[in-house]
């Protein structure tokens, strides 16, 4: 088991070099990471992570050769305790769902802080971001609905309006999605939601 005092063993998989380089740059100059390598694609992200055996893989979703859903599913069969977190430019929601279904631990769109990368990948890598129990997630059927809104991005007053009920009953809902997820916010009720196998897109 990584001791807390070391730092965490990185490979950065992404095909867009800028980003790659700059995903690098900036996490070297943390001292709670070490990049251990870089990949250009899903066949180097396999074959890098086998070899380096780092800590948490930042695997881009969408890459040539191999893409990152295949391999995540790749790397969970050949290293099952490297941790994987999937980033893309682009929300598309089946393939986040396939990549969280098939063990990667967590996702964040390219858009977001670099802070914000760095404390999915601590998560990550400490297994805070681990599987909850199948019955620590049971939601209504409204809930999941309600939780597939704001998947999409819509507000409360939004999502009261597509559905037809009261900013109340939204804010209700969420709550008792937050507490059932043992969530803190929107963002982590969702990816939550997709970790222990609920369909949010």
């Amino acid at each position: 088991m990584r001791s807390s005092a070391a730092p965490v063993k990185v490979l950065v998989a992404d095909d867009h070099r800028l980003f790659r380089a700059g995903m690098t740059r900036m996490l070297s100059a943390d001292p709670r990471f070490e990049v251990v390598g870089e990949a250009k694609d899903g066949v180097e992200a396999i074959d890098q992570a086998i070899a380096r055996k780092p800590d948490v893989v930042l695997m881009d979703l969408q890459m040539p050769e191999v893409n990152g859903v295949e391999a995540v599913k790749s790397l969970k069969r050949e290293a099952p305790d490297v941790r994987i977190v999937v980033v893309s430019a682009y929300a598309d929601g089946r393939m986040i769902e396939e990549a969280m279904a098939n063990g990667a631990s967590a996702y964040v769109n390219k858009d977001v802080t670099i802070d914000e990368v760095a404390t999915r990948i601590i998560e990550a890598s400490t297994a805070r971001a681990s599987r909850l129990k199948p019955r620590q997630a049971v939601l209504s059927s409204r809930e999941v609905l309600v939780l597939r809104q704001v998947a999409s991005g819509l507000s409360n007053k939004q999502i009261a309006a597509r559905l037809g009920i009261s900013e109340k009953t939204v804010r209700n809902h969420l709550s008792r999605v937050f507490h059932r997820l043992k969530a803190t916010n929107r963002t982590e009720a969702v990816m939550t939601a997709m970790r222990v196998g609920i369909s949010v897109f």
